[in-house]
């Protein structure tokens, strides 16, 4: 529906069930929205807590040195 003011523009109306879905849908994505940051913050810890490759890589080779060291 739409109401004609006087200065001859069109003013688009919107049922209340439109209206409704609009605001449901909003609400969706909203909650989606803070789903996914929420899980974001979780997950996001500092660089120092996360092991890395390299700590990995030396913890490897102090044990392969101290499998070497007890072999001998």
């Amino acid at each position: 529906m739409a109401i004609e003011s006087n200065s001859d523009e069109v003013v688009r109306t919107y049922s209340e069930s439109y209206y409704e879905e609009l605001a449901s849908s909003e609400e969706i994505y909203l909650e989606e929205t803070e789903e996914e940051l929420r899980s974001e913050l979780i997950s996001d810890t500092p660089q120092d807590d996360r092991p890395t490759r390299a700590l990995d890589e030396a913890c490897e080779s102090y044990r392969e040195a101290q499998a070497s060291l007890s072999r001998e």
